[in-house]
């Protein structure tokens, strides 16, 4: 919304990708379906006439480009540069949280003489005893349970996948909590006995001539800084 009533700047989205979104945005929660909903409006709906003369005067512009997936970036003549960024072209398919992008076989080319990563696009895997779906970026899991490792869990986007806000990753990791309380009730997660625990790390950081700031250390560190 914010972004939309930018003074002096314009906002593109192409209606064809908000055409026959009805069967797909009607399931998914509220939050998420406003904002789609907004885009939706200005997508495809004229603007009032103060809204769209504004617009029509504005020296910027911005762009959103759905439906998208980077496959390449290729660069200008003399290699130190990129000019372009190559896309596949997706469609939707399903519905609710079920619904996914699926490649259509197009691909498109879009001039950029800049291009940002996405810091946490996607997950990696960081143990070959956890599973993994690489084509998703997932662990497979149940419940924040994850599948073929009883007593294992995940949150956050390696469980669902990169989507939603702060407060979607905060209720996802409630369903998660929850679910390693229902297992310690019910008794399918077993309690192992006491280990070392800090005791065992602080032990191999000196080993390893490491010296851990303990949260004692930080107290005094925070009372300078504030100080």
């Amino acid at each position: 919304r914010e972004m939309i009533n930018l003074p002096s700047v314009r906002p593109f989205l192409d209606p064809a990708d908000f055409r026959d979104l009805g069967y797909v945005i009607k399931d998914i929660p509220r939050p998420k379906k406003r904002l789609t909903e907004l885009m939706s409006k200005t997508a495809l709906e004229e603007p009032p006439e103060e809204v769209g003369g504004r617009w029509a005067s504005a020296s910027k512009e911005w762009r959103l480009k759905f439906l998208r997936s980077p496959l390449e970036v290729l660069p200008t003549m003399d290699g130190k540069r990129a000019r372009a960024i190559q896309l596949a072209v997706n469609r939707l398919e399903g519905a609710g949280d079920a619904v996914k992008a699926v490649p259509t076989g197009e691909i498109e080319e879009l001039r950029s003489g800049l291009i940002f990563s996405s810091i946490g696009y996607k997950s990696l895997p960081i143990d070959p005893a956890v599973p993994f779906d690489s084509k998703r970026g997932v662990i497979p899991n149940n419940s924040g349970r994850i599948l073929g490792a009883p007593g294992l869990y995940c949150s956050g986007w390696v469980k669902r996948g990169p989507t939603g806000v702060i407060i979607t990753t905060m209720n996802d990791s409630f369903d998660t909590a929850q679910s390693v309380l229902e297992d310690l009730q019910s008794g399918a997660l077993q309690l192992s006995s006491a280990k070392e625990g800090s005791d065992l790390v602080n032990h191999i950081l000196r080993s390893r001539g490491v010296q851990p700031v303990s949260f004692s250390d930080w107290e005094k560190i925070d009372a300078v800084e504030v100080t």
